[in-house]
Protein backbone atom coordinates (compact mmCIF):
# COMPACT_ATOMS: atom_id res chain seq x y z
CA UNK A 1 0.00 0.00 0.00
CA UNK A 2 1.25 3.69 -1.02
CA UNK A 3 2.02 6.35 1.87
CA UNK A 4 -0.35 8.11 0.06
CA UNK A 5 -3.13 5.40 0.42
CA UNK A 6 -2.33 5.53 4.34
CA UNK A 7 -2.69 8.65 4.70
CA UNK A 8 -5.86 8.94 3.25
CA UNK A 9 -7.24 5.78 5.32
CA UNK A 10 -5.71 7.50 8.52
CA UNK A 11 -7.79 11.28 7.66
CA UNK A 12 -10.49 8.61 7.33
CA UNK A 13 -10.21 6.87 10.43
CA UNK A 14 -9.47 10.65 12.55
CA UNK A 15 -12.54 11.67 10.99
CA UNK A 16 -14.81 8.78 11.43
CA UNK A 17 -14.29 9.44 14.90
CA UNK A 18 -13.75 12.89 15.73
CA UNK A 19 -16.73 14.50 17.63
CA UNK A 20 -16.36 18.21 16.84
CA UNK A 21 -16.42 17.02 12.99
CA UNK A 22 -19.53 15.05 13.78
CA UNK A 23 -20.99 18.22 15.67
CA UNK A 24 -20.26 20.37 13.08
CA UNK A 25 -21.93 18.37 10.08
CA UNK A 26 -24.86 17.24 12.42
CA UNK A 27 -25.24 21.28 13.09
CA UNK A 28 -25.41 21.85 9.05
CA UNK A 29 -27.76 19.44 8.24
CA UNK A 30 -30.00 20.20 10.98
CA UNK A 31 -29.88 23.76 9.11
CA UNK A 32 -30.53 22.94 5.62
CA UNK A 33 -32.63 19.64 5.81
CA UNK A 34 -34.04 19.40 9.06
CA UNK A 35 -37.47 20.63 8.62
CA UNK A 36 -39.02 20.93 11.87
CA UNK A 37 -35.82 22.48 13.01
CA UNK A 38 -36.60 26.26 14.49
CA UNK A 39 -32.94 27.15 12.73
CA UNK A 40 -34.04 26.32 9.98
CA UNK A 41 -36.89 28.19 9.77
CA UNK A 42 -35.25 31.42 10.49
CA UNK A 43 -32.50 30.22 7.96
CA UNK A 44 -35.23 29.99 5.61
CA UNK A 45 -36.58 33.73 6.01
CA UNK A 46 -33.14 35.16 6.19
CA UNK A 47 -32.51 33.10 2.54
CA UNK A 48 -35.89 33.90 0.92
CA UNK A 49 -35.23 38.07 1.90
CA UNK A 50 -31.40 37.45 0.42
CA UNK A 51 -33.06 35.90 -2.83
CA UNK A 52 -35.94 38.45 -3.38
CA UNK A 53 -33.47 41.38 -3.07
CA UNK A 54 -30.74 39.78 -4.99
CA UNK A 55 -33.23 39.49 -7.78
CA UNK A 56 -34.68 42.92 -7.47
CA UNK A 57 -31.10 44.45 -7.36
CA UNK A 58 -30.02 42.53 -10.27
CA UNK A 59 -32.84 43.39 -12.02
CA UNK A 60 -31.72 47.04 -11.34
CA UNK A 61 -28.82 46.59 -12.96
CA UNK A 62 -30.04 45.61 -16.08
CA UNK A 63 -31.09 49.48 -16.76
CA UNK A 64 -28.68 50.78 -15.01
CA UNK A 65 -24.96 48.69 -15.93
CA UNK A 66 -23.29 51.27 -14.14
CA UNK A 67 -24.69 50.25 -10.79
CA UNK A 68 -24.48 51.39 -7.20
CA UNK A 69 -21.20 50.70 -4.85
CA UNK A 70 -23.43 49.22 -2.07
CA UNK A 71 -25.84 47.43 -4.68
CA UNK A 72 -22.51 45.70 -6.15
CA UNK A 73 -21.43 44.60 -2.52
CA UNK A 74 -24.59 43.26 -1.31
CA UNK A 75 -24.61 41.38 -4.60
CA UNK A 76 -21.19 40.12 -4.51
CA UNK A 77 -22.28 39.12 -0.61
CA UNK A 78 -25.06 37.25 -1.88
CA UNK A 79 -23.40 35.59 -4.21
CA UNK A 80 -20.59 34.46 -1.79
CA UNK A 81 -23.49 33.53 0.63
CA UNK A 82 -25.24 30.98 -2.42
CA UNK A 83 -21.65 29.24 -3.42
CA UNK A 84 -21.15 28.66 0.82
CA UNK A 85 -24.72 26.96 0.39
CA UNK A 86 -24.21 24.89 -2.47
CA UNK A 87 -21.00 23.76 -1.19
CA UNK A 88 -22.24 22.93 2.64
CA UNK A 89 -25.53 21.21 0.75
CA UNK A 90 -23.00 19.15 -1.16
CA UNK A 91 -20.88 18.06 1.90
CA UNK A 92 -23.81 17.21 3.85
CA UNK A 93 -25.19 14.84 1.18
CA UNK A 94 -23.27 12.03 1.54
CA UNK A 95 -20.32 10.84 3.76
CA UNK A 96 -17.21 10.50 1.97
CA UNK A 97 -15.06 8.67 5.09
CA UNK A 98 -17.50 6.52 5.65
CA UNK A 99 -17.66 5.36 2.15
CA UNK A 100 -14.10 5.23 1.69
CA UNK A 101 -13.28 3.22 4.63
CA UNK A 102 -15.96 0.63 4.07
CA UNK A 103 -14.32 -0.02 0.61
CA UNK A 104 -10.98 -0.57 2.32
CA UNK A 105 -12.26 -2.15 5.04
CA UNK A 106 -14.17 -4.93 2.91
CA UNK A 107 -10.83 -5.20 0.57
CA UNK A 108 -8.62 -5.79 3.95
CA UNK A 109 -11.54 -8.47 5.29
CA UNK A 110 -11.59 -10.43 1.48
CA UNK A 111 -7.96 -10.36 0.79
CA UNK A 112 -7.86 -8.24 -2.08
CA UNK A 113 -6.33 -5.03 -3.43
CA UNK A 114 -8.01 -1.87 -2.71
CA UNK A 115 -8.34 0.45 -5.39
CA UNK A 116 -7.96 3.99 -4.77
CA UNK A 117 -9.35 5.00 -8.41
CA UNK A 118 -12.37 2.94 -8.34
CA UNK A 119 -12.85 4.40 -4.35
CA UNK A 120 -12.16 8.31 -5.71
CA UNK A 121 -14.78 7.17 -8.71
CA UNK A 122 -17.43 5.74 -6.52
CA UNK A 123 -17.31 9.40 -3.75
CA UNK A 124 -17.19 11.68 -7.13
CA UNK A 125 -20.51 9.76 -8.21
CA UNK A 126 -22.01 10.03 -5.26
CA UNK A 127 -21.24 13.73 -5.22
CA UNK A 128 -23.05 13.45 -8.64
CA UNK A 129 -26.29 11.99 -7.79
CA UNK A 130 -27.20 15.34 -5.48
CA UNK A 131 -25.56 18.10 -8.50
CA UNK A 132 -28.18 16.48 -10.89
CA UNK A 133 -31.08 16.81 -8.41
CA UNK A 134 -33.68 19.29 -9.84
CA UNK A 135 -32.48 21.95 -6.39
CA UNK A 136 -29.17 21.68 -7.15
CA UNK A 137 -29.00 22.43 -10.73
CA UNK A 138 -31.43 25.35 -9.81
CA UNK A 139 -28.67 26.48 -6.93
CA UNK A 140 -25.88 26.04 -9.06
CA UNK A 141 -28.15 27.81 -12.27
CA UNK A 142 -28.96 30.99 -9.51
CA UNK A 143 -25.35 31.36 -9.17
CA UNK A 144 -24.03 32.29 -12.40
CA UNK A 145 -25.91 35.67 -12.73
CA UNK A 146 -23.89 36.93 -10.24
CA UNK A 147 -20.42 36.03 -12.76
CA UNK A 148 -20.44 39.64 -14.20
CA UNK A 149 -17.60 38.83 -17.18
CA UNK A 150 -19.82 36.85 -18.57
CA UNK A 151 -23.20 39.15 -18.90
CA UNK A 152 -25.20 36.94 -21.76
CA UNK A 153 -25.67 34.33 -17.70
CA UNK A 154 -28.14 36.83 -16.61
CA UNK A 155 -30.63 35.13 -18.49
CA UNK A 156 -30.02 32.58 -15.25
CA UNK A 157 -31.75 35.14 -13.21
CA UNK A 158 -34.78 33.39 -13.83
CA UNK A 159 -33.43 30.41 -11.53
CA UNK A 160 -32.54 32.37 -8.42
CA UNK A 161 -36.66 32.79 -8.29
CA UNK A 162 -37.18 29.36 -8.80
CA UNK A 163 -34.21 29.01 -5.70
CA UNK A 164 -37.62 30.50 -3.69
CA UNK A 165 -39.16 26.83 -4.00
CA UNK A 166 -36.04 25.44 -2.07
CA UNK A 167 -37.38 27.79 1.44
CA UNK A 168 -40.97 27.75 0.74
CA UNK A 169 -42.33 24.75 2.51
CA UNK A 170 -45.71 24.57 0.44
CA UNK A 171 -43.26 25.15 -2.68
CA UNK A 172 -41.67 21.87 -1.88
CA UNK A 173 -44.58 20.00 -0.99
CA UNK A 174 -46.13 21.01 -5.33
CA UNK A 175 -42.55 19.91 -6.04
CA UNK A 176 -43.03 16.63 -4.62
CA UNK A 177 -46.42 15.74 -6.03
CA UNK A 178 -45.26 16.81 -9.13
CA UNK A 179 -42.27 14.50 -8.66
CA UNK A 180 -44.27 11.52 -6.95
CA UNK A 181 -47.09 12.08 -9.72
CA UNK A 182 -44.68 12.52 -12.57
CA UNK A 183 -45.99 9.24 -14.77
CA UNK A 184 -49.25 10.34 -14.88
CA UNK A 185 -48.28 13.74 -15.61
CA UNK A 186 -46.04 12.09 -18.44
CA UNK A 187 -48.61 10.58 -19.80
CA UNK A 188 -50.79 13.64 -20.21
CA UNK A 189 -48.02 15.46 -21.39
CA UNK A 190 -47.27 13.29 -24.52
CA UNK A 191 -51.22 13.06 -25.00
CA UNK A 192 -51.48 16.53 -25.29
CA UNK A 193 -48.53 16.90 -27.30
CA UNK A 194 -49.99 14.90 -29.65
CA UNK A 195 -53.38 16.81 -29.69
CA UNK A 196 -51.40 19.89 -30.17
CA UNK A 197 -49.43 18.55 -33.01
CA UNK A 198 -51.89 17.45 -34.81
CA UNK A 199 -54.45 20.11 -34.68
CA UNK A 200 -51.94 22.91 -35.35
CA UNK A 201 -50.91 20.43 -38.79
CA UNK A 202 -54.29 20.43 -39.70
CA UNK A 203 -54.70 24.29 -38.82
CA UNK A 204 -51.81 25.41 -40.90
CA UNK A 205 -53.13 23.00 -43.82
CA UNK A 206 -56.73 24.50 -44.22
CA UNK A 207 -55.58 27.71 -42.94
CA UNK A 208 -52.23 28.86 -45.12
CA UNK A 209 -53.23 30.37 -47.60
CA UNK A 210 -56.24 31.89 -46.93
CA UNK A 211 -55.35 33.25 -43.66
CA UNK A 212 -52.89 36.42 -43.74
CA UNK A 213 -51.89 36.05 -39.84
CA UNK A 214 -51.19 32.22 -40.52
CA UNK A 215 -47.27 31.84 -41.88
CA UNK A 216 -45.76 29.41 -40.76
CA UNK A 217 -46.18 26.02 -38.80
CA UNK A 218 -45.26 28.08 -35.49
CA UNK A 219 -48.38 30.23 -36.20
CA UNK A 220 -50.60 27.21 -36.12
CA UNK A 221 -49.09 26.04 -33.03
CA UNK A 222 -49.03 29.26 -31.31
CA UNK A 223 -52.84 29.04 -32.33
CA UNK A 224 -53.36 25.17 -30.77
CA UNK A 225 -51.94 25.68 -27.62
CA UNK A 226 -53.78 29.31 -26.78
CA UNK A 227 -57.25 27.71 -27.97
CA UNK A 228 -56.14 24.43 -25.70
CA UNK A 229 -55.93 26.40 -22.96
CA UNK A 230 -59.43 27.90 -23.81
CA UNK A 231 -57.39 31.65 -23.19
CA UNK A 232 -58.49 32.67 -27.02
CA UNK A 233 -56.64 36.10 -27.56
CA UNK A 234 -57.94 36.53 -30.68
CA UNK A 235 -55.03 37.59 -32.64
CA UNK A 236 -55.45 34.35 -34.81
CA UNK A 237 -58.96 33.31 -35.56
CA UNK A 238 -59.93 30.42 -38.37
CA UNK A 239 -61.25 31.66 -41.93
CA UNK A 240 -62.59 28.62 -43.36
CA UNK A 241 -65.20 25.95 -42.35
CA UNK A 242 -61.96 23.14 -41.67
CA UNK A 243 -60.57 25.67 -39.21
CA UNK A 244 -63.26 26.36 -37.38
CA UNK A 245 -64.39 22.67 -36.75
CA UNK A 246 -60.22 21.92 -35.63
CA UNK A 247 -60.76 24.62 -33.15
CA UNK A 248 -64.04 23.06 -31.84
CA UNK A 249 -62.49 19.77 -31.98
CA UNK A 250 -59.10 21.72 -29.78
CA UNK A 251 -61.50 23.22 -27.34
CA UNK A 252 -63.30 20.16 -26.21
CA UNK A 253 -59.79 18.22 -26.00
CA UNK A 254 -58.01 21.49 -24.09
CA UNK A 255 -61.08 21.20 -21.48
CA UNK A 256 -60.71 17.60 -21.04
CA UNK A 257 -56.61 17.63 -20.42
CA UNK A 258 -57.18 20.85 -18.57
CA UNK A 259 -59.96 18.91 -16.29
CA UNK A 260 -57.50 15.67 -16.10
CA UNK A 261 -54.56 17.60 -14.54
CA UNK A 262 -56.44 19.51 -12.47
CA UNK A 263 -57.88 16.13 -10.65
CA UNK A 264 -54.39 14.79 -10.13
CA UNK A 265 -53.02 17.99 -8.61
CA UNK A 266 -56.27 18.41 -6.08
CA UNK A 267 -56.37 15.03 -5.51
CA UNK A 268 -52.55 14.84 -4.91
CA UNK A 269 -52.87 17.39 -2.28
CA UNK A 270 -55.86 16.21 -0.61
CA UNK A 271 -53.65 13.37 0.45
CA UNK A 272 -50.67 15.55 1.30
CA UNK A 273 -53.07 17.60 3.29
CA UNK A 274 -52.39 15.66 6.32
CA UNK A 275 -48.85 15.55 5.94
CA UNK A 276 -48.78 19.10 5.76
CA UNK A 277 -50.95 20.10 8.98
CA UNK A 278 -48.40 17.48 10.79
CA UNK A 279 -45.50 19.44 9.51
CA UNK A 280 -46.79 22.87 11.07
CA UNK A 281 -47.73 20.81 14.11
CA UNK A 282 -44.14 19.63 14.72
CA UNK A 283 -42.57 23.09 13.84
CA UNK A 284 -45.11 24.47 16.10
CA UNK A 285 -43.64 21.99 18.96
CA UNK A 286 -40.11 22.37 17.91
CA UNK A 287 -40.66 26.05 19.55
CA UNK A 288 -41.55 24.74 22.71
CA UNK A 289 -38.58 24.98 24.96
CA UNK A 290 -40.18 21.83 27.67
CA UNK A 291 -43.43 20.53 27.39
CA UNK A 292 -44.84 17.50 28.64
CA UNK A 293 -46.05 14.44 26.20
CA UNK A 294 -49.46 12.86 26.86
CA UNK A 295 -50.18 9.34 25.04
CA UNK A 296 -53.73 8.89 24.70
CA UNK A 297 -56.49 11.33 24.87
CA UNK A 298 -59.54 9.18 26.41
CA UNK A 299 -61.83 9.67 29.87
CA UNK A 300 -58.42 9.69 32.28
CA UNK A 301 -55.83 11.67 29.39
CA UNK A 302 -58.79 14.38 28.72
CA UNK A 303 -59.03 15.05 33.30
CA UNK A 304 -54.83 14.54 33.30
CA UNK A 305 -54.50 17.22 30.58
CA UNK A 306 -57.05 19.63 31.60
CA UNK A 307 -55.77 19.77 34.44
CA UNK A 308 -52.06 20.49 33.75
CA UNK A 309 -53.10 22.88 30.78
CA UNK A 310 -54.84 24.64 33.58
CA UNK A 311 -51.78 25.31 36.16
CA UNK A 312 -49.78 26.61 33.38
CA UNK A 313 -47.92 23.75 32.01
CA UNK A 314 -46.84 23.01 28.15
CA UNK A 315 -48.56 19.49 26.97
CA UNK A 316 -48.30 18.05 23.74
CA UNK A 317 -51.47 15.04 22.91
CA UNK A 318 -50.56 12.62 20.88
CA UNK A 319 -53.75 9.72 19.42
CA UNK A 320 -54.64 7.69 17.14
CA UNK A 321 -58.09 9.04 16.72
CA UNK A 322 -58.49 12.28 14.54
CA UNK A 323 -61.67 13.03 16.32
CA UNK A 324 -59.94 13.10 19.92
CA UNK A 325 -56.99 15.24 18.45
CA UNK A 326 -59.57 17.50 17.24
CA UNK A 327 -61.34 18.45 20.39
CA UNK A 328 -57.64 18.60 21.76
CA UNK A 329 -56.74 21.39 19.72
CA UNK A 330 -60.20 23.18 20.00
CA UNK A 331 -59.58 23.18 23.57
CA UNK A 332 -55.97 25.01 22.70
CA UNK A 333 -53.74 21.70 23.29
CA UNK A 334 -51.31 20.84 20.75
CA UNK A 335 -52.09 17.62 18.94
CA UNK A 336 -50.66 15.32 17.26
CA UNK A 337 -52.38 12.19 15.32
CA UNK A 338 -50.29 9.06 15.30
CA UNK A 339 -49.09 6.21 17.27
CA UNK A 340 -46.88 7.03 20.32
CA UNK A 341 -44.88 3.49 20.22
CA UNK A 342 -43.21 4.26 17.45
CA UNK A 343 -39.20 5.40 18.10
CA UNK A 344 -39.37 7.34 15.12
CA UNK A 345 -42.62 9.53 16.26
CA UNK A 346 -40.96 10.20 19.40
CA UNK A 347 -37.76 11.30 18.22
CA UNK A 348 -38.85 13.35 16.34
CA UNK A 349 -41.19 15.12 19.28
CA UNK A 350 -38.22 15.68 21.29
CA UNK A 351 -37.65 12.16 23.93
CA UNK A 352 -34.60 13.03 26.49
CA UNK A 353 -34.47 16.81 24.96
CA UNK A 354 -38.00 19.09 24.94
CA UNK A 355 -40.11 16.52 26.92
CA UNK A 356 -40.10 16.53 30.55
CA UNK A 357 -42.27 14.28 31.13
CA UNK A 358 -44.07 11.13 29.29
CA UNK A 359 -47.64 10.43 30.47
CA UNK A 360 -48.85 6.82 29.24
CA UNK A 361 -52.90 6.69 29.43
CA UNK A 362 -54.16 4.86 26.70
CA UNK A 363 -57.44 2.10 27.22
CA UNK A 364 -54.61 -0.43 26.72
CA UNK A 365 -52.22 -1.89 28.30
CA UNK A 366 -50.35 -3.77 25.42
CA UNK A 367 -50.16 -0.04 23.61
CA UNK A 368 -49.23 1.94 27.46
CA UNK A 369 -46.22 -0.73 27.27
CA UNK A 370 -44.86 -0.52 24.07
CA UNK A 371 -44.85 3.05 24.65
CA UNK A 372 -43.05 3.08 27.79
CA UNK A 373 -41.06 0.41 26.35
CA UNK A 374 -39.88 3.04 23.44
CA UNK A 375 -40.12 6.23 25.76
CA UNK A 376 -37.05 4.66 28.06
CA UNK A 377 -34.91 3.00 25.08
CA UNK A 378 -34.73 6.89 23.81
CA UNK A 379 -34.22 8.10 27.72
CA UNK A 380 -33.02 6.30 30.27
CA UNK A 381 -33.52 9.30 32.68
CA UNK A 382 -36.97 10.56 31.93
CA UNK A 383 -39.55 10.16 34.09
CA UNK A 384 -42.72 7.75 32.73
CA UNK A 385 -46.08 7.73 34.21
CA UNK A 386 -47.81 4.74 33.02
CA UNK A 387 -51.86 4.06 33.21
CA UNK A 388 -52.63 0.27 34.32
CA UNK A 389 -55.67 -0.92 32.70
CA UNK A 390 -55.26 -4.35 34.42
CA UNK A 391 -54.00 -4.38 37.94
CA UNK A 392 -52.24 -7.82 37.31
CA UNK A 393 -50.17 -6.50 34.76
CA UNK A 394 -48.54 -3.50 36.95
CA UNK A 395 -45.44 -5.45 37.35
CA UNK A 396 -44.76 -5.59 33.87
CA UNK A 397 -45.05 -1.56 33.32
CA UNK A 398 -42.86 -1.39 35.98
CA UNK A 399 -40.18 -3.81 34.28
CA UNK A 400 -41.03 -1.87 31.01
CA UNK A 401 -38.91 1.14 32.33
CA UNK A 402 -41.96 3.45 33.86
CA UNK A 403 -40.97 5.75 36.64
CA UNK A 404 -44.92 5.18 38.50
CA UNK A 405 -47.40 3.38 37.51
CA UNK A 406 -51.35 3.59 38.56
CA UNK A 407 -54.66 2.32 38.24
CA UNK A 408 -57.42 4.52 37.50
CA UNK A 409 -59.94 1.94 38.66
CA UNK A 410 -57.68 1.17 41.87
CA UNK A 411 -58.01 4.82 42.82
CA UNK A 412 -61.61 4.73 42.19
CA UNK A 413 -62.49 2.16 44.02
CA UNK A 414 -60.44 3.11 47.13
CA UNK A 415 -61.76 6.51 46.69
CA UNK A 416 -65.37 4.71 46.78
CA UNK A 417 -64.11 3.19 50.17
CA UNK A 418 -63.19 6.17 51.50
CA UNK A 419 -66.42 7.77 50.85
CA UNK A 420 -68.56 5.05 53.00
CA UNK A 421 -66.33 5.18 55.70
CA UNK A 422 -65.57 8.57 55.73
CA UNK A 423 -67.88 10.67 53.77
CA UNK A 424 -66.86 13.81 55.38
CA UNK A 425 -63.22 13.65 55.16
CA UNK A 426 -63.75 12.18 51.60
CA UNK A 427 -66.14 15.73 50.41
CA UNK A 428 -62.58 17.58 51.85
CA UNK A 429 -60.19 15.54 49.93
CA UNK A 430 -62.43 15.64 46.74
CA UNK A 431 -62.63 19.29 47.42
CA UNK A 432 -58.70 19.86 47.18
CA UNK A 433 -58.13 18.00 43.96
CA UNK A 434 -60.46 19.90 42.22
CA UNK A 435 -59.19 22.74 43.63
CA UNK A 436 -62.39 23.58 44.74
CA UNK A 437 -61.67 25.22 47.77
CA UNK A 438 -57.97 26.92 46.52
CA UNK A 439 -56.86 24.53 48.90
CA UNK A 440 -53.64 22.45 47.19
CA UNK A 441 -51.02 19.69 47.23
CA UNK A 442 -47.33 20.93 45.92
CA UNK A 443 -44.21 20.15 45.82
CA UNK A 444 -41.25 22.15 46.36
CA UNK A 445 -37.81 20.69 45.30
CA UNK A 446 -34.45 21.34 47.53
CA UNK A 447 -32.07 22.13 45.05
CA UNK A 448 -27.81 22.57 45.56
CA UNK A 449 -28.58 26.51 45.79
CA UNK A 450 -31.90 26.29 47.92
CA UNK A 451 -32.45 28.72 50.58
CA UNK A 452 -33.87 26.23 52.58
CA UNK A 453 -31.06 23.76 52.38
CA UNK A 454 -29.56 21.93 55.24
CA UNK A 455 -31.96 23.90 57.34
CA UNK A 456 -34.83 22.63 59.96
CA UNK A 457 -38.58 22.89 59.40
CA UNK A 458 -39.00 25.42 61.64
CA UNK A 459 -36.94 27.81 59.41
CA UNK A 460 -39.52 27.67 57.11
CA UNK A 461 -41.78 29.51 59.13
CA UNK A 462 -44.91 27.55 57.84
CA UNK A 463 -47.38 28.29 60.38
CA UNK A 464 -47.01 32.13 59.96
CA UNK A 465 -47.27 31.89 56.00
CA UNK A 466 -50.21 29.66 56.59
CA UNK A 467 -49.24 26.71 55.55
CA UNK A 468 -49.04 22.94 56.42
CA UNK A 469 -45.91 20.32 55.51
CA UNK A 470 -47.58 16.70 54.66
CA UNK A 471 -44.28 15.20 54.42
CA UNK A 472 -40.89 15.49 52.85
CA UNK A 473 -39.69 12.68 50.39
CA UNK A 474 -36.06 11.90 50.57
CA UNK A 475 -33.68 9.64 48.21
CA UNK A 476 -32.57 6.12 48.88
CA UNK A 477 -33.37 3.64 51.97
CA UNK A 478 -34.74 5.01 55.37
CA UNK A 479 -32.30 6.66 57.63
CA UNK A 480 -33.72 8.10 60.81
CA UNK A 481 -35.63 4.90 62.01
CA UNK A 482 -37.67 6.79 64.60
CA UNK A 483 -39.30 8.75 62.30
CA UNK A 484 -42.30 7.30 60.73
CA UNK A 485 -41.31 6.76 57.03
CA UNK A 486 -42.90 5.07 54.02
CA UNK A 487 -40.68 3.42 51.21
CA UNK A 488 -41.64 4.86 47.81
CA UNK A 489 -39.77 3.93 45.01
CA UNK A 490 -36.93 3.61 45.52
CA UNK A 491 -37.54 7.08 47.75
CA UNK A 492 -38.65 7.48 51.27
CA UNK A 493 -41.58 9.89 52.19
CA UNK A 494 -41.18 11.14 56.25
CA UNK A 495 -44.68 12.16 57.20
CA UNK A 496 -45.06 15.16 59.21
CA UNK A 497 -41.37 15.21 60.12
CA UNK A 498 -40.43 17.19 63.91
CA UNK A 499 -39.72 21.50 63.53
CA UNK A 500 -35.91 20.04 63.85
CA UNK A 501 -35.39 17.69 60.58
CA UNK A 502 -32.52 18.76 58.80
CA UNK A 503 -33.67 19.30 55.28
CA UNK A 504 -31.30 18.01 52.65
CA UNK A 505 -30.36 18.53 49.29
CA UNK A 506 -32.62 16.58 46.62
CA UNK A 507 -35.27 16.57 49.24
CA UNK A 508 -38.97 17.21 48.41
CA UNK A 509 -41.18 18.76 50.56
CA UNK A 510 -45.09 18.14 50.10
CA UNK A 511 -46.65 21.49 51.20
CA UNK A 512 -50.79 21.81 51.49
CA UNK A 513 -51.84 24.97 51.56
CA UNK A 514 -53.45 27.92 49.05
CA UNK A 515 -51.44 28.45 46.29
CA UNK A 516 -50.14 31.96 46.23
CA UNK A 517 -49.09 31.47 49.98
CA UNK A 518 -47.67 28.22 47.99
CA UNK A 519 -45.81 30.46 45.67
CA UNK A 520 -44.52 32.48 47.97
CA UNK A 521 -42.60 29.69 50.12
CA UNK A 522 -41.19 28.64 46.55
CA UNK A 523 -39.94 31.97 45.68
CA UNK A 524 -38.51 32.41 48.75
CA UNK A 525 -37.07 28.91 48.69
CA UNK A 526 -35.18 29.82 45.08
CA UNK A 527 -33.12 32.92 46.53
CA UNK A 528 -29.46 31.96 47.61
CA UNK A 529 -28.83 31.91 50.77
CA UNK A 530 -26.39 34.69 52.03
CA UNK A 531 -22.85 33.47 52.13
Amino acid sequence: MSYFVTLLVRFAYYTDSAKKYRHVKDFFKMLLDQQNSKLKFYFDIFMVILVVLSVFFLLYEVKNPEGHPYIDMFVEVSLIIFVIEYLLRLWIYSDSHKIFLERYEYAIDNNIEFSLPRTILKLIRKKLEYMVTPLAIIDLLAILPGYRPLRFLRIFLLFRIFKLFRYARSMHTFTTIISEKKFELFTLAIFAAFIIFAGSSAFYIFEAHSNPKVHTLFDAMYWAVVTMGTVGFGDIVPTTTEGMVVSMVLIVFGVAILAFLTSIIVSSFQAKLIELKESRVLAEIERIDEYILICGYGRVGEVVAKMLYDDGYKIVIIDTDPVKIKLAQMRGIIGIIGDASKSKLLGQLGIGKRVSKVICVTNSDEMNIFITLTARSLCKDIAIIARVVKNNNKKKYLLAGATFAFSADETIGLMGTQYIDQPISYAALDEMLTENTGVLFESIPIHEYSFYAHKTIDTLGLHEKRLLLFGVVREGEKELMELKSYPVENKTFYFNPPNDFEIQVDDILIIMGRKHHIEKLRKQNDKRPPK
